[in-house]
């Protein structure tokens, strides 16, 4: 992946649909400028691999609800019908207690299952860990070309991973592992740093 090109087209798409500062409560015109934004960058980069990009439709939800990869318990993407779903009342509090990158963090990470079904990735039968580790990582490389575009804020590089932090677990016997803590923080920290580690 060439970082430079990424953050051309993020920047190109941002251009069109200006980030407005995160606020703790997410309202609409925030998320949908942040789906635009990671729409543009991942377009982009799969564009230019020769690999045609069906943009993830993106729903909200106000309460858990059924999807059709389960339950809506805070953020989830359905590869049957390339799919995000958000339970908002659920982001809403994780952004107020970690801080607004939590939210960001979040989608970018459910944009990451996207780009894998459509590098035939998901279908490889690859454990969950590996899957989440990687997905982890993709989210990194979205805050990186955020970082060169001036978009992040002081704080934001650690909220996002302290968010990555919270998700870990340590039920390593489980078919749903997806990775301790500290394997989650350092998978996005390793996709902010070089997002080619990525596909390493």
């Amino acid at each position: 992946m060439k970082k430079q090109v990424a953050v051309s087209v993020l920047a190109l798409s941002l251009g069109l649909f200006p980030l407005q500062p995160m606020q703790a409560a997410w309202d609409t015109p925030t998320l949908s400028a942040i789906s635009n934004g990671l729409d543009a960058f991942w377009g982009g980069i799969l564009q230019r691999l020769g690999i045609s990009y069906r943009y993830p439709v993106v729903y909200s939800h106000q309460n858990v609800e059924i999807t059709p990869c389960g339950p809506s318990l805070l953020a989830h993407y359905c590869a049957s019908s390339n799919t995000i779903h958000l339970n908002m009342v659920q982001i809403d509090k994780l952004v107020e207690r970690v801080g607004d990158s939590a939210g960001f963090f979040a989608i970018a990470h459910e944009y990451g299952h996207s780009v894998q079904k459509h590098l035939g990735i998901l279908d490889q039968n690859l454990p969950i860990v590996v899957l989440e580790l990687q997905a982890d990582c993709l989210a990194g490389a979205f805050f990186a070309a955020s970082e060169e575009l001036g978009i992040l804020e002081s704080g934001d590089l650690r909220e996002a991973t302290m968010t990555a932090m919270m998700t870990g677990d340590y039920d390593y016997e489980h078919t749903n592992h997806h990775g301790t803590p500290e394997q989650r923080g350092r998978a996005f920290l390793s996709g902010f740093n070089d997002p080619k580690s990525c596909f390493e």
